[in-house]
């Protein structure tokens, strides 16, 4: 519809030069046969009937000026409307595809050049699926419709009209790569300029804590004096080039007056014909000035659309093989499992063999870095082992359906997320259709609901962004209440009892012991000090599985658990 407008919109912006040239050729002839005439009522009648037929044209210019602006709103509204339908299922094409990315995409990206991608460089798209388009359909609809008419009426002057054209298209031909790889570096430094600013805002306490703010602010501003400077590199440019461009359109109205006089001079024109030519060129001279900024904002689109591709064209290769979608009872093996973060060539895991029980509550215990966390993330899936199998009740791993496996588990990472919202809905995001009591269940459970009673809205107390109105411990008892509202067949805590006390870890850990029966536990921490509510014990270092057993046992073996607990100075609860 947008594209029959536009051939609409200019087939009546070409009506209104012929129509003045009939004008024109009408007051001439009838000028001239006036001065023959003696007669004073002959001239009244002349003047009448060329009054006449001018209203008449003006009426018909009139008429074709006002339909010729409906038909170009009609069609830059409805390029616009389809443009952002387009740019609307862009950034939930970018957005939905970021969520299936695995971990390591994005420990090699950062958040910010994530949000500039699906922000500001969907918005460059945008102008180039909205108004870029409009334009540049304008012209090409233009340039194919008017040159073949310039051409049928007089192929003389339309050579002359269109000679700049043809050098103006040379010229826009080689600054268009110029343009584009300005753009490109334009859109690479707005994401370091998005990434610095994001994460100083989220690490704003750290920042007020060092009194590093003056350091970060100049720092800013060397970022936004880098992208000022880049940015003004490409405004060089088209402060250049539109000038450039109008100059030389004007430089074909003035071979058209030069060239077309010199016809009128001789005989074989007429000036009508030099006036409906003059405004050819000047119809044909908005677009060609127009194609400039279309050329920008196409270069600076396709410099985006380069960026946006190149996370759109990222695959997760986590997938399943089968897609099956069987009940989980609980019971995990590992079988020689290594894995080496490609990245660091850190070697996380080496030849791990294990085997859990379902139904009991395992510890999992080492040092920092000793890939304790490597192995939740291998069991719900957000890594995958490079070699070695994962059987989940027998059932290598890589045949759960992705989805299916990970809401069968209940996993509560090292840094507890909160959202900003209220503490109901926080608990109640492990599981949406959650009644108030299964969140009150859930919240006495995680030892947390007697410090939401005390609060003035209870449970309608809204959190802060990433829980930042709530203490550590807090934020960690949330957490663990949002996945035991699951009743997860597997229970995966990672490290997060670290900000809460000794006996709430103990209460917190009984509690689950008690409820959850059927569900199997794995609890992961550097410190042994929960160890003794465990059925079972792995000791972890530098990604060696070094001894296994109940707490009493790996006690009296004196081995790496001994050492731990001895040097950690722990006493039983």
């Amino acid at each position: 519809m947008g594209t029959l407008a536009t051939v609409a919109a200019n087939i009546l912006s070409i009506v209104p030069a012929r129509l003045i040239k009939h004008a024109f050729e009408l007051m001439q002839k009838g000028i001239a046969g006036d001065h023959t005439l003696t007669d004073i009522s002959l001239h009244a009648n002349t003047y009448n009937r060329l009054t006449g037929k001018i209203l008449f044209y003006s009426g018909m210019i009139l008429l074709a000026t006002v339909l010729r602006g409906l038909f170009s709103f009609l069609a830059r509204w409805r390029i616009a409307v389809a443009g952002k339908r387009i740019e609307y299922a862009l950034k939930n094409e970018i957005y939905t595809h970021y969520q299936t990315l695995p971990l390591r995409f994005y420990r090699r990206n950062n958040t910010g050049d994530m949000m500039a991608r699906i922000s500001e460089d969907v918005n460059q798209v945008g102008m180039y699926l909205g108004p870029a388009i409009a334009h540049g359909l304008n012209t090409v609809v233009m340039l194919l419709m008017l040159i073949p008419y310039m051409l049928i009426i007089n192929a003389h002057l339309t050579r002359y009209a269109v000679l700049p054209i043809l050098i103006l298209a040379a010229g826009t031909y080689y600054i268009s790569t110029l343009m584009k790889e300005r753009a490109e570096t334009i859109q690479d430094q707005l994401s370091r300029l998005t990434t610095f600013v994001q994460e100083s805002f989220s690490g704003i306490r750290t920042l007020q804590a060092f009194a590093r703010e003056a350091n970060s602010t100049n720092v800013f501003a060397e970022q936004c004096d880098t992208y000022k400077t880049q940015y003004l590199r490409l405004t060089t440019i088209n402060a250049i080039f539109f000038p450039v461009t109008r100059s030389i359109i004007g430089l074909g109205a003035v071979l058209v007056v030069f060239v077309g006089g010199q016809a009128v001079i001789s005989g074989t024109n007429t000036p009508g014909n030099i006036a409906e030519f003059v405004m050819y060129v000047n119809l044909l001279g908005w677009p060609i000035f127009a194609l400039s900024w279309v050329n920008h904002i196409v270069q600076r689109a396709a410099a985006s659309q380069k960026r946006i591709n190149e996370f759109l064209q990222e695959r997760n290769p986590i997938t399943s093989k089968k897609s099956l979608k069987s009940p989980i009872k609980g019971r995990i093996a590992f079988e020689n499992v290594s894995l080496i973060y490609p990245n660091s060539g850190i070697k996380a895991l080496q030849s791990i063999n294990l085997e859990i029980t379902p139904g009991k509550i395992v510890a999992i215990v080492g040092a920092t870095g000793a890939g304790k966390s490597t192995i939740a993330r291998l069991i719900s899936r957000l890594d995958d082992a490079d070699t070695g199998t994962i059987t989940i009740d027998g059932i290598p791993i890589q045949d759960y359906d992705v989805s299916f496996l990970r809401e069968q588990l209940g996993y509560v990472p090292q840094d507890a997320l909160l959202f900003s919202d209220t503490l109901k809905n926080n608990i109640a995001w492990g599981k949406p259709q959650a009644t108030d009591t299964q969140i009150a269940q859930a919240a006495q459970l995680a030892a947390i609901f007697d410090s939401i009673q005390a609060l003035p809205k209870q449970m309608e107390t809204m959190v802060g962004e990433k829980g930042a109105t709530l203490s550590g411990g807090q934020k960690q008892r949330i957490a663990i209440a949002r996945a035991l509202i699951r009743i997860p067949k597997i229970l995966i805590l990672d490290d997060c009892l670290s900000a809460v006390d000794a006996q709430t870890a103990s209460h917190i850990l009984r509690n689950i012991k008690h409820t959850m029966k059927k569900s199997t536990t794995l609890l992961i921490s550097h410190n042994v000090v929960a160890s003794q509510l465990a059925d079972q014990v792995l000791v972890l270092e530098e990604g060696v599985l070094v001894e296994q057993g109940t707490h009493e046992e790996l006690l009296a073996h004196k081995g790496a658990y001994y050492a731990l607990y001895k040097q950690q100075h722990t006493q039983l609860v």
